[in-house]
């Protein structure tokens, strides 16, 4: 299956609900590539549908003054990286999902309060899931899942 059609086919399964998915520029998954994004848009769930990325970028997130770096290690076979608090204030209720291509869904990571300017570690499990393309966001709130 070429690199379009499982892109396209990736792009159409996280639509959902009738919306156009969030435009980006079409990188390969051996670009390495980062990509950054503002999510947390009024109505919707941090960013769903979000940017999709391929198996080889970085994904750079911040909602609420809480940014997530994360990326997936194919060694591993997990996506491992970090959320870090940038406000003043505790933030409650944070935790990471990330949706994969082949439409299985990863976490959320238990819920934790982060302290002011707190980083945390957040690494999800993908062993034995076969993917093409992921997405991520970050959920605040006991309400938004």
């Amino acid at each position: 299956m070429s690199n379009l059609l499982i892109t396209f086919l990736a792009a159409a399964l996280f639509a959902g609900g009738g919306q156009d998915p969030v435009p980006r520029e079409s990188h390969g998954p051996e670009s390495g590539q980062e990509h950054g994004a503002e999510s947390g848009r009024e109505g919707d769930e941090s960013g769903e549908p979000g940017i999709l990325y391929g198996i080889a970028e970085t994904a750079r997130q911040s909602r609420a003054g809480v940014d997530l770096v994360i990326r997936y290690d194919e060694a591993a076979a997990s996506f491992a990286g970090t959320v870090t608090n940038t406000t003043g204030a505790p933030v409650a209720d944070v935790r990471v999902e990330i949706h994969l291509s082949n439409g299985v869904e990863l976490g959320p990571t238990p819920l934790l309060t982060l302290k002011p300017r707190q980083q945390s570690p957040v690494v999800l499990d993908a062993r034995g899931r076969n993917f093409a393309a992921w997405q991520v966001h970050i959920e605040i709130g006991r309400d938004e899942h």
